[in-house]
């Protein structure tokens, strides 16, 4: 069986060993509580134990340093205990602590627990916990609070439709479709937990359209200036199939109509313009349809078959556009610039 040990306390992330604290001293009888407010009152958790009515409560601070903690944060938490009338002051660290610092928490009655002494603790009391647990299911109530207020909140009325993992920019989201917004909440695990923070909230009304492709899924989003969102999912024709049956929410302004990806080069037309982009999102070529005059096929035959829009602003563009099925683009930018 695996056990704790210094090092793997080392490779958490602070907020990581709090909550581990948080779960040893639970199992240990105590009524624990992570605070929001360290950054304050430098304090991390609150452990509290009450028998027959007579209660007890002692401040925690965290310290997962490599280093040994010293005399200046010794003194910088020794106040706590009068200041706010508590039993006592305990401060965790997964290293050791100096001599100077020993001594100066000695005479303010600080707790001290070093690495070493946390092993111990955490082997007797945790022991089928270490390397594997995942400490978003405790049992703690504060654990289960923070998962419960994870995630965006909801307007009134407004209800998740599809909730899947994405994959944007190499980076792991999960992607929660509501009928009126889209979320992107960014998934980061660490050793013992799992948590989510909401990166972008595109309103419905502002998608303009999907580009859809076997592995990929682009999301075309704005007003003036637009922003791709490329997304790579095993389960793209659920949300494709979602933003579809939505569709006529965000078609009503404007909307994309074709869409063709040549590597990394996005051409995009919709009822109000053509526009060529990069994949990540910068602007290569845009065209009003009520400034472009012309379109025609070259090419055929031996050579590929290419669009060529003729624009007039104020002096004659031409330019050459590579799209899958040019006879149909061609026909649909007639369409568009029909209706300025």
């Amino acid at each position: 069986m695996a056990k704790w040990t210094v090092e793997l306390l080392l490779e958490t992330d602070p907020q990581d060993f709090e909550v581990l604290l948080s779960r040893l001293f639970s199992k240990m009888g105590y009524h624990t509580e992570l605070t929001q407010y360290s950054r304050d009152k430098g304090i991390d958790l609150i452990i509290r134990i009450e028998n027959f009515g007579l209660i007890h409560t002692w401040y925690i601070q965290a310290k997962r340093y490599r280093d040994p903690v010293g005399v200046k944060d010794i003194r910088e938490y020794s106040s706590l205990r009068y200041r706010d009338r508590v039993d006592g002051v305990i401060i965790v660290a997964s290293s050791s602590f100096t001599k100077e610092a020993m001594e100066e928490a000695e005479q303010h009655n600080l707790k001290l627990i070093d690495g070493y002494l946390l092993v111990e603790m955490l082997n007797h009391y945790l022991p089928d916990e270490c390397a594997g647990s995942e400490l978003q299911h405790a049992d703690n109530a504060s654990s289960k609070q923070e998962e419960k207020n994870a995630g965006a909140i909801l307007k009134r009325g407004e209800q998740v439709l599809a909730s899947e993992t994405v994959m944007l920019n190499n980076e792991k989201f999960t992607i929660a479709i509501t009928n009126r917004n889209i979320f992107l909440e960014r998934i980061s695990s660490g050793l013992f937990s799992k948590r989510s923070d909401i990166e972008e909230r595109i309103e419905l009304k502002k998608l303009l359209g999907v580009h859809c492709e076997p592995s990929r899924m682009i999301l075309v989003t704005g007003n003036k200036k637009l922003k791709l969102y490329p997304l790579n999912s095993r389960k793209l024709q659920v949300i494709e199939e979602i933003l579809e049956s939505m569709r006529p929410e965000y078609v009503r302004g404007e909307h994309l109509i074709l869409s063709s990806r040549n590597g990394t080069e996005l051409t995009l037309l919709t009822n109000k313009r053509l526009l060529i982009m990069d994949i990540s999102g910068n602007t290569e070529l845009e065209v009003s349809n009520k400034k472009i005059i012309g379109v025609e096929l070259k090419g055929g035959f031996l050579k590929k078959e290419q669009l060529v829009i003729s624009e007039d602003s104020g002096n004659m563009k031409k330019h050459s556009l590579v799209v899958g099925n040019p006879a149909k683009w061609k026909e649909m930018i007639e369409q568009c610039v029909r209706t300025f």
